[in-house]
């Protein structure tokens, strides 16, 4: 119910076909307006004072209450008239000329008026509650007409003299999803290094080393190149190292088995090499191995410029061929080395030149946030938010109050870098709906999913609309949800 007091000053004008004059007519006081809605019926009541009113005797005013909607649907209720004396006699004896009553379907009081008195008058009157007036706010105004001409409604033609917004979801509960604490993002930052060991040996010398065959290693330049890789992922401070993990490729050489033994002991022992210089818990330092890597050993054939189209066929062809075992590896092998087809090219360029190549090291560094206040998250989700996971980004939303600019834009972030995330998609919609964008909201809610804030959320958004079947239908999925069942009370 709304209770309201105006005044209403009043210019009236009286219409004829050939000229348009003007009546001075004072105020029309409106008080105490009460607009309910129940039992299917909008009622009006108010308390129409005419002390002001200076109504020629000749006059008459056809005051017509009307609804209007947000999207200038309107609803009349029964006129009132207010004769002169003059016209109240002819009132008396003849009722409303023809053109009235054609005009006005319903007359819900005739009064005539006492010029420099004090009067007022009681309106009552109800109208049926149609289907728009349940999806906005309904507004009250006035039409006054002083030649019978008829209504006429439009927005702004008079002050609103009260509102009311009979869609329940104004007063619905949406609930925000508080997603749940996952891994951080990682950052992964790749590399290559040609880390070098000594024939059949899976010691790493990380200083320079002369081999029992006289042979010459120097890994500093290549445990450097490691080393640059990780101080660049480290370059911002807020980050830390979240793994690394280290594959060693060895050449197809040497029978599988034993290859399969030196990549593996080789990547473990780069791998423990840098968790103890990095003082990482061993769990963060993984390793595997390639045993023979015939993948990059294709690539090299494909680029080869100094095969002919004929070798290098018979070459993609022996490399492509099925394997099921380290036996069949081991038969690739010996065909490079012993067939007439292959043998030379093996002895001159695979084993000297292109072999070399596929003894590589591949390491992947992944960054992660170091642990901080959610003050400091809101800091960084500003600059880079793809460090944060989306429960963080919901810790950050969460310090501003709900549907503030800062909050309502942190919700923003959060699904533009969870785009396909369900609990992300329901707080977006959510924030949609607030904002009175449901179209937006609608395709939010398609990759939703099931949860229950996403079908609560559902239901608000059909009781925005006017159906409240579907409404009825969402709530009750979300039944587990505490809101969810007032809203659905609150709808029935």
């Amino acid at each position: 119910m709304i209770q309201k007091t105006i005044f209403l000053a009043i210019t009236l004008f009286i219409l004829s076909a050939c000229a348009v004059s003007r009546v001075d007519t004072g105020h029309i006081g409106v008080h105490i307006v009460n607009l309910t809605g129940s039992g299917g019926q909008m009622t009006v009541s108010m308390d129409i004072s005419l002390d002001s009113l200076q109504l020629g005797s000749n006059r008459q005013l056809f005051v017509t209450p009307y609804l209007e909607g947000a999207n200038h649907q309107t609803a009349l209720l029964p006129t009132l008239l207010i004769n002169g004396r003059n016209m109240q006699y002819v009132y008396e004896r003849s009722g409303l000329t023809e053109k009235a009553r054609e005009t006005y379907n319903n007359i819900n009081k005739v009064v005539k008026r006492q010029n420099g008195t004090s009067q007022s008058i009681d309106y009552l009157a109800s109208v049926g509650i149609e289907p728009w007036m349940r999806r906005n706010e309904v507004t009250l105004r006035l039409s006054v007409d002083t030649c019978g001409c008829g209504v006429t409604v439009g927005n702004g033609l008079s002050a609103p003299l009260a509102s009311m917004n009979m869609n329940p979801a104004t007063l619905m509960r949406l609930v925000y999803v508080t997603p749940p604490v996952t891994e951080q993002p990682v950052v992964a930052h790749e590399g290559m290094a040609r880390v070098q060991f000594e024939v059949d040996s899976i010691t790493l010398h990380t200083s320079p080393y002369t081999c029992r065959n006289g042979q010459r290693i120097d890994n500093r330049a290549q445990l450097r190149v490691i080393d640059d890789s990780i101080s660049y992922a480290l370059s911002d401070p807020n980050v830390e190292i979240a793994a690394i993990s280290v594959c060693g490729y060895a050449s197809p050489e040497s029978p599988y088995v034993h290859n399969d033994y030196l990549a593996t002991g080789r990547s473990r022992a780069l791998s423990l090499y840098l968790s103890q210089r990095y003082n990482l818990p061993a769990e963060r330092c993984t390793y595997n191995a390639v045993p023979e890597n015939w993948e990059e050993f294709r690539q090299i054939v494909v680029d080869a410029q100094e095969l002919s189209a004929t070798q290098r066929e018979a070459l993609l062809q022996l490399i492509d061929r099925p394997v099921y075992g380290p036996s069949d590896y081991d038969a690739k092998e010996r065909e490079l080395k012993s067939s007439k087809q292959f043998s030379r090219l093996y002895r001159e360029k695979i084993l000297p030149a292109w072999f070399p190549q596929l003894r590589c090291t591949k390491f992947v560094i992944n960054t992660r946030l170091r642990p901080m206040p959610d003050e400091k998250l809101a800091q960084i989700i500003l600059s880079t938010p793809q460090l944060l996971s989306l429960n963080q980004m919901f810790r950050v939303a969460r310090l501003y109050p709900e549907g503030s600019e800062a909050f309502n834009k942190t919700i923003g972030i959060a699904l533009r870098y969870y785009a396909e995330d369900p609990i992300a998609n329901t707080n977006a919609a959510i924030t949609a709906i607030k904002e009175g964008r449901l179209n937006e909201a609608d395709g939010l809610l398609l990759k939703a999913g099931n949860l229950p804030e996403a079908e609560n959320a559902r239901g608000v958004l059909a009781t925005l609309r006017g159906d409240y079947e579907s409404a009825l239908l969402h709530f009750a999925a979300a039944s587990l949800l505490p809101e969810a069942q007032k809203n659905k009370e609150m709808l029935e």
